[in-house]
């Protein structure tokens, strides 16, 4: 058992991954991002999900941008080029993304 809130809520920087497992074989983590903008990547044959627990998470995609606020999730297929960008600060899980 992980109890992550307590990670979570002590994190400072604009990013920190706290490992909390792996769900078939691709990683899990819980995240917090603050004042943070990722490079634009890709995972070649692993599909990453983003949870967002707190906070507002923007995913930049090929096709535009989608806005993640508390309570929403999102599957980036494998293959796609993407990026995350947080202005504030956001508490996420993240599953998958391996490659």
């Amino acid at each position: 058992m992980n109890t992550i809130f307590p990670k979570l809520k002590h994190a400072s920087g604009a990013f920190t991954a706290v490992p909390i497992g792996e769900v078939n074989g691709s990683p899990a983590f819980a995240r917090v991002m603050e004042g943070f903008e990722g490079p634009l990547h890709l995972h070649k044959s692993s599909d990453e999900m983003f949870v967002v627990l707190s906070g507002v998470v923007y995913l930049d995609l090929e096709a535009g941008s989608v806005k993640l606020e508390a309570g929403d999730s999102y599957t980036v297929p494998a293959g796609v080029t993407h990026k995350s960008r947080v202005p504030g600060r956001a508490e996420l899980i993240v599953i998958g993304g391996k490659d």
